[in-house]
């Protein structure tokens, strides 16, 4: 099965109970609820009021209506996702009067965007760059970004411990016992999608190698040393942005 089918798949299966399963986890291993992820990552987003922002792995277009609630996206806000399931509850979600006008849907991978070369001021993804080929993805976030538009990201980042022999060794137990007593689509997207995880380092280079600026990244502690971190990252297209 490739990959896109794969997280397509993984997300259909969650998709009812998503909401749900992200305060779990986020619970889990960083100890936080996911209200208290979404306002931490709007809070490190720097929105100007006319921006048009793009939300990638947008789900149930949770950041979406958060931005709306909090009269932080007069110019409009597009969720992109490729799992159809998770649109259509998005767009159950977006169908009050004050998100409709707003908030606009679209069925697409982050990897490969129908949009037009500088289209967005801002984009944003959280928690949903493991589950793509990140080259590709930034390169695509840097094309549909203006000069000196941003991006903020929160992904789950590798602990440099992940790096060291012992810790490849200690994580391919962990991956090994995982595989054996959980099953379904999701498990095995997330188990593949365990390679796609970088340290905050790491982020720096790509983001860098990507055409991005002004790079700043923070980590949060996990409950766990061998846990996946949170990282907040943040950057700017091409030369210094605007002032943040």
């Amino acid at each position: 099965m490739d990959g896109t089918k794969a997280v397509r798949e993984a997300f259909t299966e969650l998709a009812p109970h998503y909401e749900q399963a992200m305060d779990q986890e986020l619970g889990g291993f960083l100890a936080e609820s996911y209200d208290e992820f979404i306002d931490r990552l709007l809070d490190f987003a720097p929105i100007q009021a006319d921006d048009l922002i793009l939300d990638v792995a947008t789900g149930t277009a949770r950041i979406p209506r958060e931005l709306v609630d909090r009269s932080r996206a007069r110019g409009g806000i597009v969720g992109l996702d490729i799992t159809p399931a998770m649109l259509k509850l998005a767009q159950s979600s977006c169908s009050a009067d004050r998100y409709a006008e707003g908030i606009h849907l679209v069925c697409a991978s982050g990897t490969a965007m129908a949009f037009v070369a500088g289209a967005f001021d801002a984009v944003i993804c959280g928690f949903g760059t493991h589950h793509m080929d990140l080259p590709s993805m930034l390169s695509e976030m840097r094309r549909v970004l203006k000069d000196g538009g941003w991006i903020v990201l929160a992904e789950a980042g590798a602990p440099v411990f992940w790096r060291a022999w012992w810790g490849r060794a200690f994580l391919w137990l962990s991956l090994h016992l995982y595989g054996l007593f959980s099953g379904g689509a999701r498990a095995q997207a997330e188990k593949e999608a365990v390679a796609n995880m970088h340290t905050g380092d790491e982020w720096h280079a790509m983001l860098s190698g990507a055409g991005f600026t002004d790079i700043e990244i923070r980590e949060e502690r996990a409950r766990r040393a061998w846990y996946p971190r949170a990282l907040a990252i943040k950057a700017v297209a091409g030369q210094a942005g605007r002032g943040y």
